[in-house]
């Protein structure tokens, strides 16, 4: 690891630094645009004020304008730069931050969870990278370095984890990043194909094309159709060719501190799914990629945001995914827990008319499995040890089918649900569940860095 230097120093006329590893010298350019982003926000809020102004903008106070903004702006990013700093001590990660008001961050390396290294498009031209932590009860978007040398972020992720396992810190440093072995990678030929093979993405076409036409001949107005138009561009791009840029270039690999995934076309992440994290994993089938073979596996994992897809795998086979599952969930046989599935009773069609054949319900040593859907299939599997509470739901008319839910809750704050159950069955499916919960939490293996 780099050499430790005493950032107090620096000229006489600038306050004293805090002391600790300072960031890459690229970060003030970054931090430069706060002020500007700051006045821009400012005049989309008041945005009649903003444009009667312009409209009496000369060349000359444009000028000036910009004389006053852009060093004020550059003050700004230094300053924040200069008064940044972390440190890594034998039990925690320090970080001090703040111009006006400092902030010190003690982040215990017992409670890291899982750390990132980022590399976005510019980032990548300029050599640097950012270190993203993931701490349990932490607030992410301010855990997190940036931006460090690609080198200097690659050193501090496995130092961090070196220390988070217990090496000594005297030997940390120099431990290393820990070996991988290639699992999975996903061609970009079989990524393409996949999301050509998704109707979300032609559904959402489909409505750009007709809908905003429509509203612009019943409104004979712009404005609406470009308001309709933009949101549904968006939603095309994310399920299209944004998840191209994003998931390009799969790759998942096996380490000693997790499974590493290497993704990005653009910009270029490095995350890591750590040991023992992950709470529940969702096999998802849509009915045109079902005869090909293929799913896209996801992960729910203690401490993540909930409003972002744990990604495991975008699309592979049956095969290449049950290899990488075997890693996630040792001593699971996916067959097996597949095979368990077992259908719901044939009275469940006048609760659901529909879907009632999607549901399926399936128990195995290891695993509680659930099924919902008949175009998008999803299987869910939950280790018996993630398993955090058992509980039985039952309606009104489920009560009259002699029908009930059972909803077993996961250490990520999720829940899976087997429905449409035998109301006996439900019962004895609770008192099990909740025994084999017990078993296996107690039978469960330590989850720690690097073992």
């Amino acid at each position: 690891m780099s050499t430790r230097t005493d950032l107090s120093r620096g000229p006489r006329w600038l306050p004293r630094r805090p002391e600790g590893r300072r960031l890459h010298p690229v970060t003030p350019w970054r931090r430069a645009w706060a002020p500007l982003a700051a006045l821009l926000a400012a005049s989309v809020h008041d945005f009649d004020r903003a444009r009667d102004w312009a409209a009496h903008l000369t060349l000359g106070w444009l000028l000036l304008a910009l004389a006053v903004l852009l060093p004020v702006a550059a003050a700004y990013g230094f300053l924040t730069w200069w008064f940044t700093a972390y440190a890594v001590t034998d039990t925690e990660l320090r970080i001090q931050t703040g111009l006006l008001f400092r902030r010190t961050a003690h982040i215990r390396l017992d409670r890291i969870q899982a750390v990132d290294v980022t590399r976005p498009l510019l980032a990548r031209v300029a050599g640097v990278a950012k270190l993203k932590l993931d701490v349990v009860g932490a607030d992410k978007d301010k855990d997190e370095l940036a931006f460090l040398g690609e080198r200097e972020a690659v050193e501090l992720r496995a130092e961090l984890l070196a220390r988070a396992a217990g090496i000594a810190p005297d030997a940390a440093p120099a431990a290393g990043e820990a070996p991988s072995r290639e699992l999975l990678r996903v061609p970009p030929r079989t990524l393409i194909t996949g999301l050509l093979l998704l109707a979300s993405g032609w559904v959402t076409l489909a409505a750009v094309v007709v809908v905003p036409p429509l509203i612009y001949l019943a409104t004979d107005s712009l404005w609406p159709a470009l308001a309709t138009a933009l949101p549904l561009l968006g939603g095309f791009w994310a399920s299209g060719f944004g998840k191209f840029v994003t998931e390009y270039d799969w790759t998942v690999a096996d380490s000693p501190d997790g499974l590493r995934l290497d993704h990005g076309l653009l910009d270029r992440e490095h995350a890591t799914v750590p040991p023992g994290r992950v709470q529940a994993v969702r096999l998802v089938e849509p009915v045109l990629w079902r005869r090909r073979g293929w799913l896209r596996v996801e992960l729910e994992i203690a401490g993540t945001d909930k409003e972002k897809d744990g990604v495991l795998v975008p699309v592979a086979a049956w095969d290449d995914a049950a290899s990488v599952l075997a890693r996630v969930l040792p001593g699971t046989d996916l067959d097996a827990a597949l095979a368990s599935l077992a259908p719901v009773p044939r009275r469940a069609r006048w609760c659901v008319p529909v879907l009632w054949r999607g549901y399926a319900h399936g128990v195995t040593d290891s695993v509680f499995v659930t099924r919902k859907g008949r175009l998008v299939r999803s299987t869910v599997l939950v280790p018996h040890a993630k398993v955090q509470s058992v509980r039985l739901e039952q309606g009104p008319w489920q009560r009259r089918m002699g029908l009930a839910d059972v909803s077993v809750d996961n250490g990520a704050n999720g829940a899976t649900t087997a429905r449409l159950r035998d109301v006996d069955q439900a019962h004895a499916l609770v008192h099990a569940q909740a025994a084999r919960s017990r078993t296996g939490r107690h039978q469960a293996p330590p989850a720690r860095w690097l073992t």
